[in-house]
């Protein structure tokens, strides 16, 4: 992720602060690692009247909302919101602790899962809406489930069209994530976690909704006052092991949830530097400029990559490259069965794109079966005869796309017959 000096360096003279909706368990505000300057402050309502002054819904809504409880009071009872939001936004120069991504980014403190890790969608989605309407540019979702297509669906699109970005972990479980919560929407980051090897961790879950990964593994954060989060989590947790420091104010965990805030932090320290900048830019930012890591490309473990915020600084928010095979379909051709490989070739200067198949998980030959100069988006890539399968039951399919200038993208697709 590269030097913090160096990255604090890059955001100029008068970097911007940036509001961050943090939807999680609320915040420890009394934390010596936070600050007012740390948190977003709802400059249009006075505190204490009992009225809704700036008519937005919610009455003195300081810091932001507890959507469960309905009060202007998001404390953090379970420690995960506050760990979270430490990622982001702890203290820079105060002398102790630790110091989050983004000295600029402003925590809106919007409290939508409960002591025990647990929600339901329409708070969440409640708490979506009042990010996008009161100035948020980037929400974190350090949560998951089973997925509320409808509502997500919705609230997704709302942030979309508003030009909020929103970044989402990816799950402890080691699965597929087909029916997670608020992963299957085109504008959504969904986040995986690495290991300290580098690599994509086992518990991180998995599929073609992975945009980007990042470190997840022993992360050192916040702790909220009289919590010990891991003991909602898992059975095999040792009562207080992951309390850190003399003064019991640090925490150190693993997860997606660790590793999505570092995206979010990155996103906001590319708007902190220009604000002018589209959800749709930065997100482009981000996951253009990672690391390949794994499997060559874009895969459904680690997505782009390792997360690279020095990169990302310094790279052109309107370069981009998009290979990507999204299913196969079987259709009957002039000369009998053939598959049909759907997927995207896209780039702001696309020069050509090819598509290849190869014999079994790990091809040493690759044999061309299409190729293209002119953008194609979710539809056909290629065609390819039957009979080009035979000899094996499986495949994988190879997408390259070219940028003038010689920089190229490709993702691979595993087929197996049958």
């Amino acid at each position: 992720m590269g030097d913090p000096n160096g990255v604090w360096d890059a955001l100029g003279e008068t970097p911007s602060p940036v509001i961050v909706a943090m939807i999680d368990t609320g915040i420890d505000w009394n934390h010596l690692d936070l600050s007012w300057g740390s948190l977003w402050v709802n400059e249009d309502e006075v505190i204490g009247n009992g009225i809704d002054d700036d008519g937005n819904g919610y009455v003195d809504d300081q810091i932001g909302w507890d959507f469960m409880a309905s009060t202007n009071q998001p404390w953090d009872y379970d420690g995960h919101g506050t760990f979270t939001s430490g990622l982001i936004a702890a203290e820079v120069n105060n002398g102790i602790g630790m110091t989050g991504m983004n000295p600029y980014a402003r925590i809106m403190v919007l409290k939508a899962v409960n002591n025990f890790g647990r929600t339901r969608t329409a708070y969440v989605t409640e708490a979506i809406r009042y990010a996008v309407d009161n100035g948020a540019r980037v929400i974190n979702l350090s949560l998951g489930g089973p997925a509320a297509p409808e509502l997500e669906t919705v609230a997704l699109e709302y942030a979309a069209e508003k030009n909020v970005l929103i970044v989402v972990a990816a799950g402890n479980e080691g699965q597929e994530l087909a029916d997670y919560a608020f992963v299957n929407h085109p504008a959504v980051i969904t986040v995986a976690a690495i290991g300290e090897n580098g690599e994509r961790a086992p518990f991180s879950n998995w599929g073609p909704q992975i945009s980007i990964a990042a470190p997840g593994e022993d992360i050192l954060s916040l702790r909220a006052r009289g919590t010990d989060t891991l003991l909602n989590l898992t059975v095999a947790y040792q009562r207080g092991s992951a309390i850190v420091g003399p003064d019991k104010r640090y925490y150190q965990a693993t997860g997606t949830s660790f590793a999505a805030p570092l995206v979010t932090g990155a996103a906001s320290l590319l708007w902190s530097r220009d604000p002018s900048l589209s959800a749709q830019q930065v997100r482009q930012l981000l996951l253009q400029s990672a690391q390949d890591i794994g499997a060559a490309g874009i895969d459904q473990f680690t997505g782009y990559g390792a997360l690279d915020v020095g990169a990302a600084l310094g790279a052109d928010p309107n370069a981009s490259i998009v290979a990507d095979i999204s299913g196969v379909r079987v259709v009957q051709g002039a000369n009998g069965p053939a598959a049909e490989i759907i997927g995207t070739a896209e780039s702001d200067e696309l020069e050509s794109y090819i598509v290849e198949i190869g014999e079994g998980e790990a091809p040493e030959r690759w044999k061309q079966v299409a190729q293209g100069r002119t953008t194609v988006s979710k539809t056909v890539l290629a065609t390819i005869n039957a009979g080009e399968f035979a000899g094996a039951s499986v495949w994988t399919l190879r997408l390259v796309v070219k940028r003038s200038g010689g920089r190229t993208q490709e993702t691979l697709f595993r087929l197996a017959l049958g």
